[in-house]
């Protein structure tokens, strides 16, 4: 063999130099970085939907079930503030826990929390009775805010367009950084002129109200 075979025989064997490792390290070490980036970016932005999904799915279901109660409500009392909580009632004619008899029933809502950004929707229920005896509060969504410059709730008295009362609410459900706004009224069919105002076409004084009672509104 002579040695220009042989020297290309020894190159040919020399395998790579530390400087095309260190390069192809290099850029190893960069496509990784752009690919973790890349799958973290994508887990964050699954799960802020996810959460967003669950807080919007949350306030949309809580008001439908709402709908099956207000829509078929025999009065809206006029929206109060207790400290910087809003209520509102309503009369429904629906048997107690665990009974079968239709009584006439009182279904109060508010928005409750100390954290402005983070309310809960709630409501509980009592049978109109001299004695007035509250069921707990339930909640039914939670991660809410108010809308800017928009009250929670707002009750609607009857016209001679609309023969009806209506409640009217509207909030956000908030997740992050992200916020989406519900905004639903409700007209309350077995609700009239004649039940929601007085002889004089003026709004029901609020102790005349059928859900009215001081012992509630607290």
């Amino acid at each position: 063999m002579s040695d220009g075979e042989m020297r290309d025989d020894e190159s040919r064997d020399s395998g790579y130099s530390l400087v095309e490792m260190l390069v192809v390290l290099g850029i190893v070490s960069v496509i990784g970085s752009i690919f973790t980036t890349a799958v973290l970016q994508i887990y964050r932005t699954a799960t802020n939907i996810e959460a967003e999904s669950v807080v919007q799915s949350q306030l949309s279901t809580a008001l439908l079930q709402l709908d099956k109660t207000i829509r078929y409500a025999y009065y809206i009392s006029a929206v109060h503030t207790e400290g910087t909580t809003p209520y509102v009632e309503y009369l429904v004619q629906a048997p107690e826990p665990g009974g079968t008899t239709l009584l006439k029933r009182c279904v109060q809502l508010r928005l409750t929390g100390t954290d402005p950004q983070n309310l809960q929707l709630q409501s509980r229920s009592w049978t109109v009775a001299a004695t007035v005896s509250p069921s707990a509060w339930v909640p039914l969504a939670s991660n809410l805010t108010t809308v800017a410059g928009t009250a929670a709730f707002v009750r609607t008295q009857p016209t001679t367009s609309l023969n009806h009362q209506m409640l009217g609410i509207r909030l956000s459900a908030s997740s992050a950084t992200t916020r989406r706004t519900s905004a639903v009224t409700y007209t309350a069919l077995n609700t009239y002129a004649s039940t929601a105002l007085d002889a004089s076409a003026q709004p029901l004084a609020p102790s005349a109200e059928p859900c009215y009672s001081a012992s509630a509104r607290s």
